[in-house]
């Protein structure tokens, strides 16, 4: 008999639980995600993973930990196990949402998207990485009337750096008859100011698609606020224009 209490007892617990998850995703569904507390939020997205378990506490602990529900995405899977009730599996899921949203949003881009000027690599990529919170690179080749070929991840690094190898992308470029590239990457953590690093590495990469005689048309870089900059609009392209011309020019 104390058995059959102590079941019954917990299947009025879980039938609460799964009345309240029930009216938290229809009132989320119905509003469109609007109007809605960070920690409700994740409280809906813990529901998909966790079964039987309250959610709203775990949800709750895990915003005042980390500040935003942006804060517990980009948080370290060491970070989130750290939580009591967050299983690696768990953590897995959570920091795995910043990059969903980023493969979400680039299977959206028109393949055929024109690019005329940095907003426009901005809105066709750059709008896909700024959150992310860790460096990511990317190659966009481009056809004689600027109209995008295709678009290739070049890798993710650390908090501030990816390696690029000079051969390897033109070697992509010539592949697909690319005209023209344009070099993308994201500042997880800072501004969109090219470092002078960013500078040397755009040097080198125009130098080496200009060997292969490919132009490297633009280098966006973008940062969390959803800020970015242009190695064209600020004449730095054309610099390395001119040291090319100079470089190889027959006297």
């Amino acid at each position: 008999m104390k058995f059959r209490d102590e079941e019954e007892g917990f299947s009025k617990i879980v039938n609460l639980h799964e009345g309240h998850r029930d009216r938290l995703r229809e009132r989320l569904i119905r509003n469109s995600f609007t109007e809605v507390d960070d920690y409700q939020v994740l409280e809906y997205i813990l529901t998909l993973v966790i079964k039987r378990r309250d959610t709203n506490e775990l949800a709750h602990t895990l915003v005042n930990t980390f500040g935003t529900l942006a804060g517990v995405f980009d948080a370290e899977m060491d970070d989130l196990v750290t939580i009591k009730g967050i299983t690696p599996t768990i953590a897995y899921f959570l920091h795995s949402i910043p990059f969903i949203f980023r493969n979400y949003k680039i299977s959206k881009l028109k393949p055929k998207a024109t690019i005329a000027c940095p907003q426009d690599i901005f809105n066709y990529m750059g709008q896909c990485i700024f959150h992310l919170p860790k460096e990511e690179f990317y190659l966009i080749c481009l056809d004689n009337s600027n109209r995008v070929i295709c678009n290739r991840s070049l890798g993710a690094g650390g908090n501030t750096q990816v390696s690029l190898n000079v051969k390897e992308l033109v070697a992509v470029a010539t592949k697909v008859n690319a005209v023209k590239v344009v070099m993308l990457h994201n500042h997880p953590t800072g501004d969109c100011l090219a470092s002078v690093e960013d500078i040397e590495t755009t040097k080198r990469l125009y130098m080496g698609f200009a060997l292969a005689g490919i132009e490297l048309y633009d280098h966006i870089i973008v940062d969390s606020s959803e800020q970015f900059f242009s190695f064209a609009h600020e004449g730095i392209l054309d610099k390395f224009k001119r040291e090319c011309k100079s470089l190889f020019s027959v006297s």
